[in-house]
């Protein structure tokens, strides 16, 4: 490949399969699909067929780039799902214009909600974010995480980075032990851990966990697979995550598997809870 293939292609994964790999977005583009780079599994071994996959998610990037966030129009963001994006807002625009209509009617001055992808499970709340001003700033991001359904993940964004809130179901939490023969560091002692002890979630509350959604490999973001069952990746697959960029592997909690290129666990940020509220980005010395 020359220098301009592997600027967005890589043969590496679990099957050689060619990965879209990193292509850094607009604020525009941004804004619709909910983050700074596109990461891609293009599903193919054959080189000419992932440079034209590549090529047309490059078109679809460039339409969205040309128009304004409020002039973005279904058959656009049907492009987008047509190429089954490895991402949290592609449904964003249409429910924000919705939404706008909406406030309109009734003086709403609250933000906005969106449709998650049915696989990921992992809506982009924004919602519950500070404004862009605050965020660069690196304020706290507060949510009430009541709402929640047992299994799911939820993402938020704090200080540019996002930060993955998972609500387990007892289920889940009583399966934990069968993974730790897997993982490198159960007990994180090989990291600095906020509130190590406290609970097998890793936070400040034995129901949620609260965690870095950037791989400590070279910072793609894991994807969210809760199931128990077999995988390309772990025919004996727990549930847990699995960042497609070079295969490691995490635990429900985000406990990094053993022979994989992480190095160690995911993080988790300072937080705390105040009933069904969840601050990010704070600690009170009381808890």
């Amino acid at each position: 490949m020359n220098d301009s293939t592997e600027k967005y292609l890589t043969l590496r994964g679990a099957n050689n399969d060619i990965y879209f790999f990193q292509k850094r977005v607009n604020d525009t583009i941004a804004e619709v699909i909910g983050t700074n780079f596109i990461k891609k599994s293009l599903k193919t071994k054959i080189l000419s067929e992932a440079l034209a996959k590549r090529d047309e998610i490059l078109d679809a990037l460039a339409n969205i780039e040309k128009l304004k966030l409020t002039n973005i129009s279904d058959e656009v963001l049907n492009l987008f799902k047509d190429e089954d994006l490895s991402t949290e807002k592609l449904d964003q625009a249409s429910y924000e214009r919705s939404l706008q209509r909406r406030k309109v009617l009734i003086g709403l001055t609250s933000a906005v909600g969106i449709a998650g992808l049915p696989f990921a499970a992992t809506p982009f709340i924004a919602a519950w974010n500070p404004s862009a001003k605050a965020k660069a700033l690196g304020s706290s991001v507060k949510l009430d995480v009541s709402k929640m359904q047992y299994g799911q993940q939820i993402q938020v964004a704090w200080r540019k980075q996002p930060i993955f809130i998972i609500r387990h179901t007892s289920e889940a939490l009583d399966q934990l032990d069968k993974s730790v023969p897997k993982l490198a560091d159960p007990e994180s002692l090989s990291i600095d851990e906020p509130y190590r002890g406290r609970f097998v979630t890793r936070s400040l509350n034995s129901e949620y966990s609260v965690l870095s959604g950037i791989c400590t490999h070279l910072g793609c973001s894991p994807k969210y697979h809760p199931e128990v069952e077999p995988k390309p990746w772990d025919s004996s697959w727990n549930g847990g995550f699995f960042c497609p960029c070079h295969g490691s592997m995490f635990d429900l909690v985000g406990r990094v598997y053993k022979g994989v290129p992480a190095p160690s666990n995911l993080t988790v940020p300072p937080h705390f809870f105040e009933g069904s509220i969840l601050t990010i980005g704070e600690e009170r010395s009381n808890v």
